[in-house]
């Protein structure tokens, strides 16, 4: 190789305190689609590499880069490491020669087993060491087998500083996979207690990231398959696919898009088909439409947050905080598939790093996402038993939440202290009333007297509407006389207040009968509490009516009980 001039000269003592640097100008770089060896290469084509110039697509060109590099410590050796920033390039060839000696070539790829590999990192490197006041000529050629994605970012690092930034990468990364590697756990513990796909495709989807973020990162070459070189070189398009296909089905299922928006939905869907397409056709051999079907499938996960915010216009709130996650891991994913795959932008990979550490927070909100909707979900499970167990004039409860109240009673053990009772509440000529002023003034008192039990029970004591102008009182209390008297209390307020509706001024008055529950410590019969309250007001009725009276027969034990 001819000799570089001083001027294309990075002097290794610059790295200083950093280091590390990129190589850049005043390194060269020149690209060919012709195998070349290095003395046949034409140097005076060679450019400077620039920053504009780091993007260069996706290409199967060679690209060779040249530099020298200057130790001018005259006492001690420079012991550096070169090391590309992608884990997928196939090849890079080194042709060095230190102070003028003859080149040698050290070819480092990804087609061969990670053991083969110089050193022991995750992207292809070159350990060497530069003589005392010497240097060493550099000629890189960079190159893929197929078409891909190609940056010229190169960095060189002091050996020492290598070797202690990697262990400091390798712990951040080991954090990040532990973080998504507990949500796993945690989605999966709900998918099998809950039985919901939704938990279990959020955890299929964050294994698929976990996979396509290890390839990237070339751990899943090092620690899974270090002896695969088809599943390192062959696997990222499959998984890239396996990313978008679980994308897609958690945020059909979470969104529930086969409800939300059918149409959308059967579009997912023939995507998710065409992806299942690209997996087979790769399995079978093809590689570039794949490879682009891949970034596609990617880039077309950038519009999650648009449909995120159609379900929540339709109501789904829990999905903000999906829209939230999608919208900053999908514009991340979207400008690394574009900084890839173009030459229109001089970022290199770094897109990569920033959608990597977006993929954390949106695995965090997704699961916050989740957790939202679950609670959603019991409010409207708690709003539907509401509304089935609440009578829909008076607010009150209704019979079939009266028998629940008789349920959760029966079920606690009753204190020596206290006793059951229940109260029924009976209209005094409410048809009469229906018939003379109409039906909306009826139900103005049945609503009346519906606010007067609430304001005169005690907050624990269940109010009933029976059914038509008949309300019952569960509660329970040391004595009858303490039910006798709040049974009056509600007698006379109602009796003393009439009801004016429309001008008219409605004069009304109600009957009410007691019952009382079978002695401490028994399960009662909650027809047969009933059939005495009712004999009670039947007795009451029978006495003139406006009137409050106590059943004092206690019915029997259900049979089998004590």
């Amino acid at each position: 190789m001819a000799s570089t001039s001083t001027e294309q000269t990075i002097e290794i003592g610059e790295l200083g305190e950093l280091g590390s640097m990129t190589l850049r100008e005043p390194a060269t770089f020149w690209v060919t689609n012709r195998a070349y060896e290095p003395s046949e290469l034409p140097l005076n084509q060679f450019r400077p590499l620039t920053s504009d110039q780091i993007n260069r697509g996706i290409t199967q060109d060679a690209h060779w880069v040249r530099v020298r590099l200057s130790n001018a410590d005259a006492e001690q050796a420079q012991h550096w490491v070169l090391h590309h920033e992608t884990s997928y390039l196939d090849e890079m060839a080194v042709y060095f020669s230190d102070n003028g000696a003859p080149l040698e070539k050290v070819l480092l790829s990804d087609r061969q087993p990670f053991a083969e590999r110089l050193l022991n990192y995750r992207t292809l490197a070159f350990p060497h060491t530069t003589p005392a006041d010497g240097y060493t000529d550099l000629l890189l050629r960079l190159q893929y087998t197929k078409p891909d994605a190609m940056s010229l970012n190169v960095f060189l690092s002091r050996a020492d500083h290598f070797h202690s930034q990697s262990r400091g990468e390798y712990l951040i990364y080991g954090g990040y996979y532990g973080l998504l590697a507990a949500l796993i756990i945690i989605a999966g513990t709900f998918s099998l207690i809950m039985r919901q796909g939704v938990y279990l495709w959020y955890a299929a989807f964050l294994l698929a990231s976990i996979l396509m973020w290890a390839l990237l990162n070339g751990f899943a070459f090092q620690y899974l398959w270090p002896n695969s070189v088809f599943w390192h070189n062959e696997g990222f398009h499959i998984i890239f696919l396996a990313v978008a296909i679980t994308a897609l089905q958690f945020s059909r299922l979470f969104l529930q898009t086969r409800y939300c928006c059918p149409r959308i939905d059967k579009v997912i869907l023939a995507a998710q088909g065409i992806m299942v397409a690209g997996i087979v056709l790769r399995f079978a051999g093809f590689y570039t439409p794949v490879l682009y079907l891949s970034f596609a499938s990617l880039a077309l996960l950038a519009l999650l947050p648009i449909l995120g915010a159609i379900a929540y216009r339709n109501g789904m709130r829990y999905s903000r905080w999906y829209t939230v996650a999608w919208s900053l891991y999908g514009l991340g994913l979207l400008i690394s598939v574009f900084s890839a795959g173009t030459s229109l932008f001089a970022w290199g990979m770094a897109p990569l790093a920033y959608a990597q550490a977006f993929s954390a927070l949106e695995a965090v909100f997704l699961l916050v996402a989740l957790g939202e909707r679950l609670i959603d979900w019991d409010r409207d499970r708690l709003q539907a038993l509401k509304i089935a167990n609440q009578d829909p004039l008076t607010g009150l409860g209704n019979r079939r939440a009266l028998n629940e109240a008789f349920d959760r009673v029966n079920a606690i053990p009753r204190s020596s202290e206290r006793s059951v009772f229940l109260i029924m509440i009976d209209l005094d000529n409410f048809k009469a009333i229906n018939d003379h002023y109409g039906h909306d003034a009826g139900d103005r008192i049945l609503t009346r007297l519906g606010n007067l039990l609430l304001q005169l029970s005690r907050p624990q004591d269940i109010c009933i509407r029976y059914g038509g102008e008949e309300f019952v009182i569960l509660l329970e209390a040391p004595g009858p006389e303490q039910v006798r008297l709040m049974a009056e209390r509600i007698r006379k307020e109602f009796s003393d207040t009439p009801t004016d509706y429309e001008g008219n001024h409605i004069e009304h008055t109600l009957t009410a009968g007691i019952g009382m529950a079978p002695s401490v410590g028994r399960r009662f019969d909650p027809d047969a509490l009933i059939r005495q309250a009712d004999a009670a007001l039947y007795q009451a009725k029978n006495a003139g009516r406006n009137r409050v009276v106590f059943q004092m027969s206690e019915p029997e034990p259900p049979e089998g009980q004590d």
